[in-house]
């Protein structure tokens, strides 16, 4: 056993002295040595001995001269032979973070889709489903089916969405603390805005399947609502998500592609965002809140509070269904009201520099939950969120947030932190090596990267052109299809007046034209054009013909066109019978003055040879 003597104090040990023996680690005792030394071994190898003021941790002389060198990371114990712990591997170098702002943009864009999935698109999808699967049908069964089963996947897809933007919350607030790299953000909204496309696409599939499911020889289907984008909540996130995502893109590849890895990390400072020390909002961002929040309150009190309450007298006040609906929406339109109260509160307090910078912007957020928890329970009336007096609203104080919220991150990023530190008493203990570099050529890496930066915007930019076009011809597809079709009567051309030429088939299921409104042109040959008359005597006539006998035309029924006194086309070889029709749908409307305005819809212009 060594002479304690020989000895010397662990230095930079957490634990190399107690003063009673109750306090050593786990071992056991050790015989004493010649000079009455007390020896105790821990379960770890390290031994103690005994000093006249308590215990002290015996380490070797030879590894006083290691503990001085810069690789030395543990104790070496008494025993000669004793393995060292192997060096952990040097920390990795700085790698390219995403910016504060972008950071920002990706947890806000996050928190709208999360709010508008959660707070519209759910209890809207959920309040068409009860309605489908009640006892009554709503339109027939086989309809609503097929409708039903379209639905329940949405919904699927829906919370899915609100996974996939918890996420990208969490991910963006782990960037926004540099623990993310810089391509963490744009993968979570990529994979969240591709989820949202198949959300919006299933919505309007389930409105293209009850459409498909209408038959028209059974149902009159031009009663049923038309498919339209506009019932498809979700598309509505997913625009703006896919616009932002444009922009992320570009600021990740900024952070990538403007990275210095030779430059040194900033000092870590104390950066005090909820303190007593935190900066206060300029008077721009306070205005901006003062009067949104003034608007908001106006809007709500003096138009939409009194028509709700129009509402709920309408349909017999509060004890009807229906009025009981509308009174919940009342509710929630005085709570609006009182939330931009507040909101106008705290901009003043705000502008008269008495609250940190984060309470105006989370004043904000309950006032903008509640306008859209208004416009998820007013779902029921059949208006879509455009329709809606909470839309209006809640836009005007999403906008609002927008500029408070980038205010706000011009102030932090103004504020002089460094002052805070000194307050603080930091010291710079930022001492890390780098180990991060793509060519020993600095010039030549800004090049490389640079134009790998601007390929990808390019690529992104041709993209979303080619997306747009096909979205854009996927929305009107349905609408630049013809109306009608013409086909030939099967009639034998005579020398008489009275030949039937040709049938136009409707095709269209959403509208219904009555003979009063509809107006049949003929022409043959390039000759000059005539109106042809309902069933009466006319240069041509037309009649319906119809599977409803409701004197409406709509899909699968036809319109058969026929000479009305004049003989358009014989059967004699030497001529032609070249038909075009062209059908025009006009439409008279009365104001208040009782003024008479007529519109025409050219419904297409349909040739054919008759034979």
């Amino acid at each position: 056993m060594p002479k304690p003597g020989s000895a010397r104090f662990a230095r930079g040990s957490q634990l190399d002295f107690v003063r009673h023996w109750e306090d050593l680690p786990d071992g056991e005792w050790l015989e004493n040595d010649e000079h009455g030394v007390h020896w105790y071994q821990t379960t770890d190898g390290q031994h103690w001995y005994s000093t006249d003021d308590g215990y002290r941790l015996w380490v070797d002389d030879d590894a006083s001269s290691n503990e001085e060198s810069e690789q030395t990371t543990s104790l070496t114990g008494p025993e000669e032979g004793y393995d060292m712990e192997p060096e952990e591997d040097a920390a990795s170098g700085p790698v390219p973070r995403l910016g504060s702002g972008t950071s920002l943009i990706s947890i806000g864009l996050a928190l709208f889709v999360l709010a508008w999935t959660a707070l519209i698109t759910m209890p809207v999808a959920n309040r068409t489903l009860e309605r489908m699967i009640s006892d009554t049908p709503v339109i027939a069964p086989e309809i609503d089916q097929a409708m039903i089963e379209a639905l329940e996947l949405h919904q699927t897809f829906n919370t899915l969405t609100l996974i996939l933007a918890a996420v990208a919350i969490v991910i963006g607030f782990l960037s926004l603390i540099k623990k993310m790299p810089w391509w963490a953000v744009l993968a979570s909204q990529i994979s969240l805005v591709a989820t949202l496309l198949y959300t919006s696409k299933l919505g309007i599939s389930a409105e293209q399947t009850r459409w498909d499911a209408c038959d028209p020889q059974v149902y009159a289907c031009y009663q049923l609502e038309p498919v339209s984008l506009l019932t498809v909540h979700s598309l509505y996130p997913t625009a703006m998500a896919s616009l932002a995502v444009l922009f992320l893109l570009n600021g990740s590849m900024k952070s990538w592609a403007t990275f210095d890895a030779q430059e040194e990390p900033a000092p870590a400072g104390q950066i005090q965002l909820f303190s007593k020390y935190t900066p206060k909002l300029e008077g721009f961002p306070a205005i901006v809140g003062l009067l949104m929040a003034l608007a908001v309150a106006s809007f709500t009190h003096f138009f939409a509070i009194p028509a709700t309450q129009e509402n709920i007298d309408t349909f017999g006040g509060s004890l009807t269904p229906q009025g009981e609906l509308f009174q919940s929406i009342q509710g929630f339109n005085e709570l609006v009201v009182s939330a931009a109260a507040l909101v106008m509160i705290v901009s003043l307090l705000t502008l008269m520099k008495r609250l940190p910078w984060w309470v105006l912007p989370a004043s904000i957020l309950p006032l903008i939950t509640l306008e859209l928890i208004t416009i998820g329970e007013n779902q029921f009336s059949g208006w879509i969120a455009f329709e809606q007096d909470a839309f209006y609203t809640g836009t005007c104080s999403m906008v609002a947030i927008v500029i408070i919220g980038v205010s706000a991150f011009r102030t932090m990023t103004d504020h002089d932190w460094e002052e805070d530190d000194d307050d603080f008493d930091v010291y710079d203990s930022s001492s890390g090596k780098n180990h991060f570099d793509f060519y020993d050529d600095e010039e030549e890496d800004s090049e490389w990267r640079s134009k790998v930066k601007t390929g990808v915007m390019a690529c992104a930019l041709l993209l979303a052109g080619i997306g747009g076009f096909f979205t854009i011809q996927f929305v009107l597809g349905d609408e630049d299809g013809p109306a009608f079709q013409i086909r030939d009567a099967n009639g034998i051309l005579s020398e008489g007046s009275d030949d039937e030429l040709v049938v136009i088939d409707m095709l269209d299921k959403t509208n219904a034209y009555s003979e009063e409104t509809l107006r049949v042109s003929l022409q043959i040959n390039e000759q000059e054009t005539v109106d042809c008359t309902w069933k009466s005597n006319g240069q041509c006539t037309f009649v319906y013909l119809e599977l409803f006998e409701d004197r409406r035309l709509t899909a699968m029924e036809s319109i058969l066109i026929s000479e009305g006194g004049t003989d358009w086309c014989s059967e004699s070889p030497e001529e032609t019978c070249e038909v075009t029709v062209q059908i025009t749908h006009i439409r008279s409307e009365e104001d208040e003055d009782m003024q008479v305005s007529v519109s025409e819809i050219d419904l297409g212009s349909y040739a054919l040879r008759a034979s």
